[in-house]
């Protein structure tokens, strides 16, 4: 079973001049992960947004439309600096169009031999719902890697607990989780969730976000508020408190750590607690009618 050297991104939102600046950075970025030995990097949601910085102020729907036009970029971006480094990226999350005039907030993971997942957003927020022209996701990607099994939780989906059990049943034990949050309280939420996640499934959870602000407010995107962070079960034969390694709260950093995956089935064999294999379905299944 292999270990995992995994980056997680505190994303900077700072002013840019140029598009070229925005690939530029997220290049170093990439580079610097894999020089210091991470076989993956994993961006936060809305990342892409940060171009909307170069634009004026657009309405949500203009905002996409124009975000959508940069797919085709993106995608070819990601995919040659995956392999020229030979790193897997999660490439944040990208507005895409996603049928006629409605567009999907897709996470896009990229491998270095060519392959891409992809998860659509499954819980839109009440804004995404509103405000923006977005529609969800209606199916959970989880995927092999050389790592183990693998699924992609964005933001706002970590919080319903219904979605990483059903990943965890199917045989992950790694959720990437990328996202947004503009406020402590929206950090907070996410963060308390993917423990809450890790603990309950016995599972490995990867947090990134985006920090800072622009001179220019933007209604899309114009300030953040993360502490990106890798976190595990409470439990033997990890630390008590679930982490396994966190940023500086809001700066502009990347975080590294191991995921061993035999310390995982250690804690699934011999852990205190048990609660992923202790769950009574036979009792739920009765309860349906509450949910």
């Amino acid at each position: 079973m292999k270990k995992l050297t995994i980056a997680t991104t505190q994303y900077g939102l700072t002013d840019i001049r140029t598009e070229e600046e925005f690939w530029t950075g997220i290049d170093m970025k990439v580079r610097e992960a894999a020089e210091q030995g991470a076989s993956m990097i994993v961006f936060p949601e809305y990342m892409t947004a940060h171009l909307l910085s170069l634009e004026p102020s657009m309405l949500h729907d203009e905002a996409c439309y124009f975000l959508n036009g940069l797919t085709d970029k993106y995608i070819e971006f990601f995919r040659e600096l995956s392999q020229e480094c030979d790193i897997a990226i999660l490439a944040g999350t990208h507005i895409c169009l996603e049928g006629e005039n409605k567009y999907s907030n897709k996470a896009f993971l990229f491998f270095s031999d060519g392959r891409v997942e992809t998860q659509s957003k499954i819980h839109l927020t009440p804004e995404e719902q509103i405000r923006w022209p977005l529609v969800a996701g209606d199916e959970l990607n989880v995927f092999d890697t050389e790592w183990g099994k693998m699924a992609i939780l964005t933001c706002y989906d970590i919080e319903f607990p219904e979605l990483a059990r059903a990943a965890a049943v199917r045989g992950a034990e790694l959720i990437l989780c990328p996202s947004y949050t503009d406020n402590s309280f929206g950090y907070h939420r996410v963060r308390h969730c993917a423990q809450a996640r890790a603990i309950e499934n016995q599972l490995f959870v990867v947090l990134s976000g985006l920090v800072g602000s622009l001179s220019e407010d933007r209604p899309q995107v114009d300030m953040g508020f993360c502490q990106a962070g890798i976190f595990t079960p409470c439990d033997l034969p990890f630390e008590a408190d679930g982490i396994l390694q966190v940023g500086e709260t809001n700066e502009n950093r990347t975080v590294l750590a191991e995921i061993d995956f035999y310390m995982l089935r250690e804690n699934r064999e011999r852990g205190a607690v048990a609660p992923f294999f202790d769950r009574r379905p036979e009792l739920y299944e009765h309860q349906k009618t509450l949910l």
